[in-house]
């Protein structure tokens, strides 16, 4: 307030009327300190995007936002993957092997990764996760396709030999990285 050299109440003012225009958010309250964002487009009410939902199925193992994830419509577990898979992300694709055990819907797990182009990292890290943590069984699995090889990020180890010759995609992360998210 000092450096708008404003009042108390007109800044009040000011932020109650950018709230109602959707240029302004708040967080925070009761104990903890109030926090306002503004901006200069208009945020709109959205749903749990991808961090939010990599975020809540991992307790020891959280993300910090790198960039506003928005989501309009329904988006469940089956897009988180796809998305994080998409990021080329470290941290994001060694989130979603907890998510495994949440898919409901394995064919539309399927049509979206087919979509995207990224069916073998999607059965490679299924494989990978089988291996560490429980995970359902789909009902059928799709074989993998016998493309050039693949990588997640720009890492190119073959830790997991059997897996990464079976999907033909480079595993950039080893068991100890898997055990961090245990």
């Amino acid at each position: 307030m000092q450096e708008l050299s404003v009042k108390r109440q007109t800044a009040l003012n000011t932020l109650s009327m950018l709230k109602k225009q959707q240029y302004c958010t708040s967080s925070g309250g009761g104990k903890q300190p109030r926090t306002y964002k503004i901006t200069m487009t208009k945020q709109l009410p959205r749903s749990q995007g991808m961090f939010d939902i990599l975020n809540k199925y991992n307790p020891k193992f959280k993300l910090s936002p790198w960039y506003d994830h928005q989501v309009h419509g329904s988006y469940g577990v089956e897009d988180a993957i796809v998305d994080a898979i998409q990021t080329r992300s470290f941290r994001a694709i060694l989130a979603t092997l907890r998510l495994f055990n949440q898919i409901k819907n394995w064919k539309k797990l399927y049509h979206l990764a087919k979509e995207k182009k990224c069916w073998n990292k999607v059965g490679a890290l299924y494989e990978a996760a089988k291996k560490f943590l429980r995970v359902r069984t789909p009902s059928k699995f799709p074989p993998p396709s016998k493309n050039s090889w693949e990588t997640f990020t720009q890492l190119k180890k073959k830790n997991f030999f059997e897996v990464s010759q079976k999907w033909r995609v480079f595993i950039p992360f080893n068991e100890k990285d898997i055990q961090e998210v245990l």
